[in-house]
């Protein structure tokens, strides 16, 4: 049952004066997760634990799997409120991550087994929150942010966080092949939890996510639930970024521990390709945000995934241990920053505009949020494991690994092209225009 509610809904324009707090929020979670759990930073802090590849991979599907819990949380986050539970959560779960920060003097005393146990523990707590948070930030975004200017936000918020994001790699990288022993990376993740900090202070200045619901009816909930899984557009939407994202974590998962060990750079150089990646990013983000909010997003998920199929590949023909290895595979990191940029934008905003009916938001939006964060996590989980499988019998199990992920994001492609887009003007009518444009005389 909805609660009543005596203050009028925010207008365009009001959400509009709110939405510099947002970005700072998220440039500043940005700061958190690049030099946490998301960044190269963690899975070198894992390996520097003396975790193998398959424990590695475990750690990193943990964060994922536990937003399973997201639609049977939904019904109470959204008696809550969607603000409130968003800001309590991501709050405890900064001082969860400053607790992981003892796991190398717990290596040092009790060795390898208690310090993973310890690292498994901290990140399930951190799983649970954060999975409990993005069930109230996803429907309070959705509220937030117009219609009619999403994809220019989403461009405007992806340059000022990729921008953050090229200065605080590039003090992570200079930190960590300056410092010995752990605290080459207990530095840089301590950074970003005081700047993970200042994010959920920022969020606390937006407006809306107040309570949608006064009693929790599972009933109801459930009813809702199996309306989503109905909807044939939603689910095709939920089957093509299933394969597709399974896919790209199969080869993404490992890629710092694949320049390292591969290519030969340094732990600081593996770093500071997140820069080319965030520069790619910077280059793409104005440009498909305008395009997306006139030609619609199904033409630019089709190039985006076009170039997520090409990394894996450019990954394999990295030359080894030459002077040109960094530049080659910064130049690698720059294309995956466009296509990342130009697929994550376009199917976003399919999402919110297109997928999820407003009205549905809590309960699509977390079975959306489970079921792809669960594949994700599967990705590295797999990834690991083929690794480990592949080693005995191969010199480099990575190109086993490789080839093994761009199967799913073909089949994504398939299913992609049956995807209902009202708003999007195809690619041959955009190729038909391009070609008579090319044809006219000049003037």
């Amino acid at each position: 049952m909805a609660l009543p509610d005596p203050s009028p809904a925010l207008t365009d324009r009001q959400k509009i004066r709110k939405l510099p707090f947002y970005i700072a929020a998220m440039t500043m979670n940005s700061v958190f997760t690049t030099l946490t759990v998301f960044g190269s930073v963690f899975p070198l802090f894992l390996a520097d634990l003396g975790l193998d590849k398959a424990r590695i991979g475990l750690a990193l599907a943990l964060i994922p799997y536990a937003t399973l819990i997201s639609p049977i949380m939904a019904p109470f986050v959204s008696k809550w409120g969607f603000r409130r539970t968003f800001l309590t959560v991501w709050t405890i779960r900064k001082f969860i991550i400053t607790a992981m920060l003892l796991a190398p003097a717990i290596l040092a005393t009790a060795g390898p087994d208690a310090a993973f146990t310890w690292v498994t523990v901290c990140i399930i707590g951190f799983a649970l929150c954060r999975a409990t948070g993005d069930t109230g930030l996803l429907p309070w975004t959705q509220e937030l942010v117009p219609n009619d200017i999403r994809g220019k936000f989403m461009a405007f918020e992806n340059v000022i966080v990729t921008l953050v994001q090229i200065a605080i790699v590039a003090l992570a990288g200079f930190l960590i092949d300056r410092l010995g022993g752990s605290a080459r990376y207990v530095a840089p993740m301590g950074i970003g939890v005081v700047g993970g900090l200042i994010g959920v202070l920022l969020f606390s200045f937006l407006p809306g996510g107040k309570p949608a619901r006064q009693t929790i009816d599972l009933r109801a909930h459930l009813a809702e639930m199996q309306l989503a899984l109905k909807d044939r557009n939603f689910m095709f939407f939920m089957g093509m970024l299933t394969l597709v994202t399974f896919g790209s974590a199969l080869s993404g998962a490992f890629i710092p521990l694949f320049a390292n060990e591969k290519i030969g750079l340094s732990p600081g150089n593996v770093v500071l390709l997140s820069i080319g990646s965030s520069a790619g990013t910077l280059l793409a983000a104005l440009p498909v945000g305008w395009a997306l909010d006139r030609i619609g997003n199904k033409p630019l998920m089709l190039i985006g995934l076009a170039m997520l199929l090409a990394l894996p590949v450019c990954w394999l023909a990295a030359p080894r241990n030459e002077p040109t290895s960094l530049a080659f595979a910064m130049g690698v990191s720059f294309l995956a920053g466009i296509g990342g940029a130009t697929w994550s934008m376009s199917w976003s905003r399919f999402l919110f505009n297109t997928a999820v009916p407003p009205q549905h938001s809590a309960v699509y939006l977390s079975t959306y949020y489970a079921w792809s964060s669960f594949v994700g996590g599967s990705g590295p989980l797999l990834a690991g494991a083929i690794l480990t499988a592949l080693a005995p019998i191969t010199a480099n199990p990575y190109t086993g690994l490789f080839i093994i992920s761009l199967a799913p994001m073909l089949i994504g492609g398939v299913v992609l092209s049956r995807l209902r887009d009202d708003e999007a003007v195809s690619l041959r009518y955009l190729a038909g225009r391009a070609l008579r444009r090319a044809s006219r005389p000049a003037p």
